[in-house]
Formats: structure tokens, C-alpha cells, sequence
């Protein structure tokens, strides 16, 4: 590996806690959990994406604090903040959620695990609702420590609520704030987010504590500095889109326009979770009835465009020569001809599936990523239904099983189920064995078994002495 580059199958750490002060600590993950310590015991603020994540904080709060669990907060409706409830309410701690975020989790429900599903998450049963209500506790003594429960002004979300620790100067805030990449504001699936002032107003809320450190809904923790920018983010969105909305553009123009123009303080912005284009869309949906709640249904795909192209009879190989080129946009374009001439051909989708995941590689945003994900997955579906049995479609669902696992710290035995079903396909080439043997390796890997792991990823190089990715992976 070259300096500075990241092995992309080395060993994850799939979440740790960082000292914010002595009385309260951030676990940095896929999404924040806030760990307030008294004299009699803890309280955690939000529960993470799966039941997984949450045993990995649960264990770490016994291994590091050796204090009881007292009380788990949501902060609001969503299934990343929410989804580990069941696991600390085993655990004997009390769910507290306001009356807004716990109606919000029924009724929204539905649509959101739809979105969710759709882009790669595994989410599992939904979420265990609160034990009781926020507007009952407002105030949690912890020994020592004092935690106040406000409902917030909305923000990402109509229902958040900020849990403020005045002797620690030290607000967890939801995804009211969002640092590190560029914001979320709201889910695609949802009408919510930003669409008008609220979130300026709900900033301002937050600064009204007089906070020194604000944890927030992803990323590392805030300052003056940070929320500055957030605001400063947010003005230039609403400012900008309503512009071109008053001078009759439509949407497709306005994000034409905008991205084009778009100043470099925003572009230099890592974009892990949210896009300027998400957030040009957010605000143009409050200003346009787009038929149905949220805007994901007229998002631009974050797939290449693909102009038409005439199929050869050696199509398979002219994919891989454009993948392998650098010509995402030829290859799909090339995949999607073979799905269309080839309609019951199991090889034909699983190539379309294989060629939309090499190019969600070079989309940074999770999100966006989602794109490839749903698109994949509906050609394997495709696939297996042609022919359920069918190896390189099985194999290739397995990958999508266990790399999620491995990245998401979640449990990979659905793609290891896959994987063992795709060994018995007696067709499979070299390089399809030694991509069987690398994925069983990153099974492992996920479970913490490295012993395993090696002993799969130089199966893998035995069988196919230049598949990269095991090489890479037994180097870690």
C-alpha cells in the first residue's frame, strides 16, 4: 500500500469511546453514542445502527466504566440512533424517547425501512419503543451529574430532543449538529430537514446553552467553529435554491446550475454521508409539491450515464476491459445491453450486478452509494429467480452480505449461508473460487477470528496467485 492510502480489508474498528471530559465519552462509529458517568451509574444517548454495534458499546461501558446502565436516550426517530434499544433494555437500562420520537417510530416506520433496506442496511426488527417518556423525566440524576432533557426545534427531524449536562458544559445533540462530512438534512424518504429556517433557529437553540463541547448524530465532536460552519452551510442552501426556484428553473437546472457554481469551501468537504445535491433537493422539496413525502423519488442516479451501445458476442470481456480501463459509463452501458438481448441469461444480470457495485467504488457518500446497492440487488434477484442454484449470482450476493457485515460490524452468516451455496456450483473458475475462499476470509475477519482469516485469504492466493484483494487483505 502506498502511505496515506487504506487498506480497504484490513481489520475494522468498529467503534471506540473518546474522553470528552472526564464525566462523559463520545463512541465514535458509523453513528455517535453519548456516555454520561455519575456517582450512581450511566446514561447513554442514542443506540446505534444494529444490535450488533450496540453489544460492542454495551461491553465496552462494563469493560471501561464498570458503572450500571441507568437510562438510554433516543434523541430522535431514526433507525441508526434507535435500532440498539432492545439490546440495552436487556441489559436493565430504562428507554427514554419524547412522546414525539416515539409516535414518529410507528408512523414513519415503513417508509424509512424501505429507504434503509434498499441502500444496503441490514435492519433487522423495529425498534424497541421507550420504556417512558422524556416529558416524564426531564431531568436524570446520575450521582453527581445532572442531565436535562429539552425538547429541541426542529432540525433533521421534527421530534429531536438535546440532552444538556450543565455541570460538564456538554449538549449531546442529535443530528441537530453533523460534523466531519457534509450534513445529511434529512431523510431522502421523508418530508423533513432543511426546507426553511427551523434549522438556523434550532442552532441557535443549541448555542443558547453555552455549551463547551457538543456531541453530535455523526462525526467528531463540535465547537463554536464547527457550528459556524453547519450554519454556514445551511444559509448558503436556503439562500441559493429558493433563487433559482423564483426564477422559474426547474429542478433538473437548479442542480445543473448549482453544481457547476459551486464555491470551493462546500466541494472541499469530505462527502461520507450527505451531498450538496441532497441538500439542493431538500430545500427545493420545500418548496414544491413532489407528489409524495420526501425527494428521493426524483433524485439524478448516482449511477454513470450510459449512452446506448451495440453488444458483441464477446460482451463479458469487453466489460471487464472497460472496468479495467477506467470507463465505468462504457461498462454499464455494455451491462445493461446484455440484460436487455439476454433476458433470461443468469449471466447476463449477474454481470449488471457486479458492474453497478465496481462502480459504486468511486462514489464516496453512503447514501449515493445506494444507488449501486439497489440496483445490484435487484439484478440478483433477477438472477436467482432464473435460476436459483445459479453459483456466480450466488457468489455474488454472498459479497454483498458479508462485506456489508464486515463494514457495518454486523453479523455475516446470511452471506456465508450464500457463499456455501455458491460452492456447489460446479462451474466456477479460478478466480470465482479464489473470491469465495477471500469472502469466507472476511467472514471471519468481521467475527474477530484472524487466525481463520489468513488461513482463507492464502487459500484464495493459492488458488489465484493475482487476486489483489486477498493479497491486500493477509498483508493486514
Amino acid at each position: 500500500m502506498r502511505p496515506g492510502i487504506e487498506n480497504p480489508f484490513a481489520p475494522r474498528d468498529h467503534g471506540h469511546f473518546v474522553a470528552i471530559t472526564p464525566r462523559v465519552r463520545l463512541w465514535r462509529s458509523i453513528v455517535n453514542s453519548t456516555l454520561f458517568v455519575g456517582e450512581r451509574g450511566c446514561a447513554l444517548v442514542d443506540t446505534q445502527v444494529n444490535h450488533a454495534l450496540a453489544r460492542r458499546v454495551l461491553a465496552a461501558i462494563e469493560r471501561e466504566v464498570g458503572k450500571p446502565l441507568l437510562y438510554v436516550i433516543n434523541t430522535h426517530y431514526h433507525w441508526d440512533h434507535t435500532n440498539g434499544n432492545p439490546v440495552f433494555q436487556a441489559a436493565g437500562a430504562t428507554l427514554l424517547a419524547s412522546r414525539r420520537t416515539a409516535r414518529a417510530m410507528i408512523e414513519r416506520a415503513p417508509r424509512q425501512k424501505a429507504f434503509l433496506s434498499g441502500r444496503g442496511f441490514e435492519l433487522g426488527p423495529d425498534p424497541t419503543p421507550p420504556d417512558a417518556f422524556a416529558e416524564e423525566h426531564p431531568e436524570l440524576d446520575l450521582g453527581g451529574l445532572t442531565l436535562r432533557l429539552v425538547p429541541g426545534q426542529r432540525a433533521e427531524t421534527a421530534d429531536p430532543t438535546l440532552v444538556w449536562c450543565p455541570q460538564e458544559r456538554v449538549l449531546a445533540a442529535g443530528d441537530t449538529v453533523m460534523t466531519g462530512s457534509f450534513p445529511i438534512f434529512g431523510q431522502p424518504s421523508q418530508r423533513e430537514g432543511l426546507e426553511d429556517g427551523a434549522w438556523l433557529t434550532a442552532l441557535e437553540e443549541v448555542r443558547s446553552f453555552q455549551p463547551v463541547f457538543v456531541t453530535p448524530g455523526h462525526g467528531p465532536v463540535a465547537q463554536a467553529a464547527e457550528l459556524e460552519t453547519l450554519e454556514r452551510i445551511c444559509r448558503y442552501f436556503l439562500e441559493q435554491v429558493p433563487r433559482h426556484h423564483a426564477a422559474g428553473r426547474t429542478l433538473t437546472e437548479t442542480i445543473s446550475l448549482m453544481e457547476d457554481e459551486m464555491p470551493a469551501w462546500i466541494t472541499r468537504i469530505p462527502q461520507v454521508w450527505g451531498t450538496p445535491r441532497y441538500a439542493i433537493l431538500r430545500v427545493w422539496a420545500g418548496l414544491s409539491d413532489l407528489g409524495e413525502p420526501g425527494w428521493q423519488h426524483l433524485k439524478p442516479s448516482s449511477l454513470p450515464d450510459a449512452a446506448p451501445v451495440t453488444l458483441s458476442e464477446r460482451w463479458q470481456e469487453a466489460i471487464e476491459q472497460a472496468l479495467e480501463g477506467g470507463d465505468p459509463s462504457q461498462a454499464l452501458a455494455l451491462a445493461r445491453a446484455a440484460t436487455a438481448a439476454h433476458p433470461q441469461e443468469p449471466g447476463a444480470w449477474t454481470c449488471l450486478a457486479q458492474t453497478v457495485m465496481a462502480c459504486s467504488r468511486s462514489i464516496p457518500s453512503v447514501l449515493e452509494k445506494g444507488d449501486c446497492f439497489a440496483t445490484a440487488k435487484a439484478a440478483l434477484a433477477r438472477a436467482l429467480a432464473i435460476d436459483p442454484a445459479y453459483g456466480p449470482a450466488l457468489l455474488r450476493a454472498g459479497e454483498f452480505q458479508v462485506m456489508m457485515a464486515f463494514r457495518n460490524g454486523e453479523d455475516p452468516a446470511r452471506g456465508l449461508v450464500l457463499l456455501e451455496r455458491a460452492a456447489a456450483w460446479p462451474t466456477l473458475t479460478a478466480r470465482q473460487q479464489a473470491e469465495l475462499r477471500f469472502y469466507r476470509g472476511m467472514a471471519a475477519r468481521s467475527q474477530n477470528d484472524e487466525p481463520s482469516a489468513h488461513l482463507h485469504f492464502r487459500a484464495a492466493m493459492a488458488l489465484d496467485p493475482s487476486f489483489r484483494p486477498a493479497m491486500l487483505a493477509d498483508l493486514a
